[in-house]
């Protein structure tokens, strides 16, 4: 009995067993994490893509520009408050959001009553997928508000905030999602179900910039 826990023939074998799939594991989780990163790297740059292009377009919710630029009050009437710099949407401009999500197909909804365009949410769309191909429209929502900046009567309407944000994104492991598929967790509530696949929940991605007069140049 002593001679046979004396016995050291094969231990190298039973360390590089135990030390392989734990070696391998960090090997592949490292591959896996460094791709997980890059797919939050392009996927904040299309969110930024989209914002810059949202801005420079006819926006998505039809009719939201006409509406700020025939309000019936004093034409040229300042829509901030020159002796505060307060925001005097109350006297003269409206203070208006919308956010606008995209449904399969072609379709899409706008809050506030606005109607969602296809037409104008495609270009959009396009120049945030040159970026991140992996993105679908479901995955985009796009938010107008009022900046509180022009004035009325402004041509083209007044300038608004534009946000663009990607959301309900998840990054499918290729290594350990076998292994640790139980752990990641799921995709926040409101996620269309098609894009409830298995996968990291990756955070949502925003970009916000202001728009002068949302025309499409």
């Amino acid at each position: 009995m002593n001679r046979f826990w004396r016995n050291s023939e094969g231990a190298t074998l039973l360390e590089f067993t135990v030390v392989f799939p734990v070696f391998m594991l960090i090997v592949f989780g490292t591959v896996d994490v460094t791709l997980m990163l890059f797919d939050w790297a392009i996927a904040s740059k299309a969110a930024y893509m989209g914002a810059r292009a949202a801005v420079v377009s006819a926006p998505v919710p039809t009719g939201i520009t006409w509406t700020y630029s025939t309000v019936a009050t004093q034409a040229g009437a300042r829509c901030t408050n020159s002796a505060d710099g307060t925001n005097n949407s109350t006297a003269n401009c409206p203070a208006v959001s919308t956010v606008c999500t995209p449904s399969a197909g072609t379709g899409g909804a706008c809050t506030g009553g606005y109607t969602f365009s296809n037409a104008n949410f495609t270009p959009i769309l396009a120049r945030m997928q040159a970026v991140f191909p992996a993105m679908t429209r479901q995955n985009v929502q796009i938010t107008y508000q009022t900046a509180g900046l022009g004035y009325v009567g402004r041509p083209g309407g007044l300038p608004m905030n534009v946000t663009v944000s990607i959301r309900c994104m998840s990054h499918e492991f290729f290594f350990l999602g076998a292994l640790m598929g139980w752990a990641f967790p799921p995709l926040p509530n409101g996620c269309p179900t098609p894009l409830a696949t298995n996968g990291w929940a990756l955070p949502t991605f925003s970009t916000t910039l202001t728009g002068e007069d949302l025309v499409t140049n």
